[in-house]
């Protein structure tokens, strides 16, 4: 048995899965609480927390996929393992509130059940994938010569430290009105998907222009996460096609925090480690804390911060929730975060249903839409990244609309036309699939 087969396995998600709570935590004894546990990250040790936190890991680990049969499956896992077990964490190295953690795992257990059900049917559109093509291939020209045309490129830098320095004088220059918007959907949606169905069709020479494309973007930009889109790419196109395995996504965590871990030990610099541990798991699971500890003290939003109401109500934060809860900490900082909190931040207990059920349907439109002839990972690429900032870092309708989703629904949708669903629906009843 090879690795690749070993890791279609649900044993050996089992034992990754176990492994990279492991080390992650390490991770945060060692670095995390010392260096920033007064933002927060501190370290009160429960033990009957701590027992309690592993038993729902497993709880929790039971109704997670293992195998990538639909592109939700890669978006549960991504949740499990970049929300659900940091704050299972936290929860019991930093003594939290019990009912805060019941809350999320309440939530999310309606994503569970509302993403499985009868699939959405919706006609194609005749020549789809060629229109489709053809505007991804005219958005990503478009940006590059945008930035050189608008001047942008005078805010050039290619050094991850400084990006902060140059990040709002070159978003004012390349990003004025909506740009704004248009600019993430190209990061996130048109530049990946494109790099994606280039590497499908072996069109290798697009696939290099895409990756130059997203340097040079990040250059401008001053936005990192632009530059590593294209990994994110590269790493799905090699497994994908050769396991349907997502073991690697818990392996791959623990090799990445293992590693700047023991150069933070070795060398005593801790950038890559406050990157990689602190801000992409510990710092999400921290504000999701945080927003239930400040909205269950304070009114609710009831969405009158939020785009779907139009600006027709008053907002109840003036500097908006993500800004007051910054200013409530004592910092200047804008606090995103998930579904997962802002629907309690918006309605209470009603918000978190309304938005259980909403993203489990949206999970479900989602997984239809990737129906089809395009292969799954390429599926998968069109809506990888602006999900990502749905389950961990964004409201609900901010996730569908500035950072992509929507978009990236449309354009599977597209990419997929020339299908007739139902035929194909009646083919997938037919065979069974083994997990």
């Amino acid at each position: 048995m090879n690795f690749y087969s070993l890791a279609e396995k649900r044993s050996a998600f089992f034992c990754s899965v176990v492994l990279f709570r492991l080390i992650l935590e390490v991770g945060y004894i060692t670095y995390v609480s010392p260096r920033f546990g007064y933002s927060g990250f501190i370290l009160d040790w429960n033990e009957l927390k701590y027992f309690e936190s592993w038993l729902l890991t497993l709880l929790v680990f039971s109704v997670i996929p293992w195998r990538l049969e639909r592109v939700s499956d890669y978006l549960m896992v991504t949740t499990f393992l970049g929300l659900i077990v940091p704050l299972l964490s936290l929860y019991g190295l930093a003594n939290h509130e019990r009912w805060i953690v019941y809350a999320v795992l309440g939530q999310f257990s309606l994503v569970v059940i509302f993403r499985k059900g009868r699939k959405v049917h919706i006609p194609s559109m005749k020549q789809g994938r060629f229109f489709a093509v053809t505007l991804l291939f005219a958005l990503v020209v478009s940006l590059s010569a945008w930035y050189v045309l608008s001047g942008g490129i005078r805010y050039m830098n290619f050094d991850l430290a400084r990006v902060y320095e140059f990040r709002r004088d070159a978003g004012a220059v390349v990003a004025p009105g909506l740009l704004g918007y248009v600019n993430p959907w190209i990061w996130k949606v048109f530049g990946p998907l494109l790099l994606a169905v280039a590497l499908w069709k072996r069109w290798w020479v697009v696939a290099f222009a895409v990756v130059a494309s997203h340097a040079f973007w990040f250059s401008v930009s001053n936005h990192k996460a632009v530059l590593f889109y294209p990994v994110i790419i590269f790493g799905m196109w090699y497994w994908f096609q050769r396991s349907r395995g997502l073991t690697i996504l818990p392996v791959g965590f623990s090799v990445v925090v293992l590693s700047v871990l023991s150069y933070y030990l070795l060398t005593g610099d801790g950038f890559p480690a406050s990157l990689f541990i602190r801000r992409v798991f510990y710092v999400i699971a921290n504000n999701t804390f945080d927003y239930y500890y400040f909205f269950s003290a304070n009114a609710k939003v009831w969405w009158a911060n939020s785009s779907v109401t139009l600006g027709l109500l008053d907002p109840v934060y003036e500097l908006g929730p993500a800004k007051t809860i910054g200013q409530w900490r004592g910092t200047d900082s804008h606090v995103n975060n998930s579904f997962l909190s802002t629907g309690y931040m918006h309605g209470g207990w009603f918000g978190m249903v309304i938005y259980g059920v909403l993203a489990g349907l949206l999970f479900r439109l989602i997984d239809s839409m990737a129906r089809g002839p395009l292969p799954l990972w390429v599926a998968l690429a069109a809506v990888v990244i602006p999900a990502r900032s749905l389950v961990l870092s964004a409201d609900l309708p901010a996730a569908l609309l500035t950072h992509g989703i929507g978009v990236g629904i449309v354009m599977l949708w597209l990419l997929n036309s020339g299908v007739v669903q139902h035929r194909l629906a009646a083919r997938e009843s037919a065979v069974s699939v083994p997990r």
